[in-house]
């Protein structure tokens, strides 16, 4: 049974796929926060561009059909918010892109999907038409 989604969001599906937009891609990176050790605040993560991520991906051996650029570039980008210490280098974090998009019994659209429930918990709106 399919819920009730916004004709912003159904649209946005229709363009997307279930994949990461370029614009949703960067909004998304743009508010990623991690915690500062040392003081305990949330600050901004340095984000690695898609350009920095998609030849660190390049190095390892990591391809896949340029449709999953910019859910890649979310993926890094929250490994290096996120998974700091189970993902602590380049090497890994791409392995982690890679292993998550090509999981044989999961999705590539379940990165989205996990996305937007998170936003939904946080009770942060996505403006879907602005995504597009």
């Amino acid at each position: 049974m399919r819920q009730y989604i916004s004709e912003g969001r159904a649209i946005y599906e229709d363009e997307n796929h279930g994949l990461f937009s370029k614009r949703l891609a960067e909004w998304a990176i743009d508010n990623m926060k991690v915690k500062d050790t040392a003081t305990g605040e949330l600050k901004a993560v340095k984000s690695r561009t898609l350009e920095d991520v998609k030849a660190v991906l390049k190095a390892e051996g990591v391809e896949m059909p340029e449709a999953f650029d910019y859910t890649a570039w979310y993926l890094f980008n929250m490994a290096v918010a996120d998974y700091r210490g189970s993902l602590p280098d380049d090497s890994r974090r791409a392995m982690y892109v890679k292993e998550t998009i090509s999981d044989p019994d999961g999705c590539p659209e379940a990165v989205l999907e996990c996305f937007v429930a998170k936003m939904c918990l946080k009770g942060v709106p996505i403006h879907w038409e602005k995504m597009i």
